[in-house]
């Protein structure tokens, strides 16, 4: 939980520092493009000044057949241009840490499946960079729109047809609770929350990497992951990459999976 203690020499805030891991999970912005993935009503509250803003709310949704997907990369492309966000300078994407239903690592995920190559994630998230003693900006005073240009990436996006003829490993993400109610049948179960620690920042990389290897994730398997509709699953795809472990994210999870195969499995 954060702190925040008003005193009359300023702010006293307790929270996650941000620790730097890899080339992906980073401790501070830098001198990249910064995009909040929280609500819009968080962002508006405070966020990092010259901050874009772009929910997973935007992004995801049920298609024609009514089942849930990813919008197609030239809707996508249209939210990041008008947020100000270009596909010619690195990234940082920060949300709301374990309380955030993945939303950095899911906007992450988004940005790699367009073919963006350099893009990171702030350690701690909103929550880290308050501990830090960064600034506040609030209102609306993201960039202004620019040029995205896409290069849709499939190797990161898994179909069912795909996860039905998966011979790699399958992580089921979502809550004890959800798996325990019926899972895609040969999958293996880890809480997407268990990749955080207790102060609400990443795991260090070598924790990460054991908690992984509990469930059978790592050596030589390529991973999909899944939850009940992808975001989550984003968020522990963004954790893979930063390992170097191979992954793609089934977005339309749980909820395709039930309405194109219906096959349910119990542990």
């Amino acid at each position: 939980m954060l702190m925040v203690l008003l005193a009359g020499c300023g702010t006293f805030i307790e929270g996650p520092l941000p620790v730097a891991w890899g080339d992906i999970v980073v401790a501070d912005v830098g001198d990249a493009q910064i995009l909040d993935a929280r609500s819009a009503e968080d962002y508006a509250a405070g966020h990092v000044p010259g901050a874009a803003n772009v929910h997973w709310t935007e992004l995801t949704g049920p298609d024609d057949d009514d089942l849930w997907d990813v919008r197609p990369p030239e809707e996508l492309v249209a939210v990041f241009e008008a947020r100000g966000i270009s596909s010619d300078a690195p990234i940082v994407v920060y949300g709301s840490g374990p309380e955030g239903y993945g939303d950095d690592g899911n906007v992450f995920w988004m940005l790699r499946y367009l073919g963006h190559s350099d893009v990171r994630v702030l350690n701690g998230g909103w929550a880290g960079w308050l501990a830090s003693g960064g600034e506040i900006a609030d209102g609306e005073d993201g960039p202004a729109p620019t040029a995205f240009d896409a290069a849709v990436d499939d190797s990161v996006f898994a179909t069912t047809a795909q996860v039905e003829a998966w011979d790699g490993a399958l992580l089921d993400v979502r809550s004890e609770e959800e798996w325990l109610g019926g899972h895609i049948p040969g999958a293996v179960w880890m809480d997407w929350t268990d990749m955080f620690d207790d102060s609400g920042a990443l795991l260090e990389p070598e924790a990460a990497r054991a908690r992984l290897e509990e469930v059978g994730i790592g050596g030589e398997q390529d991973v999909i992951t899944y939850c009940a509709g992808g975001i989550r699953a984003g968020h522990t795809f963004m954790v893979l990459e930063a390992l170097g472990i191979p992954a793609k994210n089934y977005v339309g999870s749980w909820a395709r999976w039930s309405g194109e195969v219906g096959e349910v499995a119990y542990p």
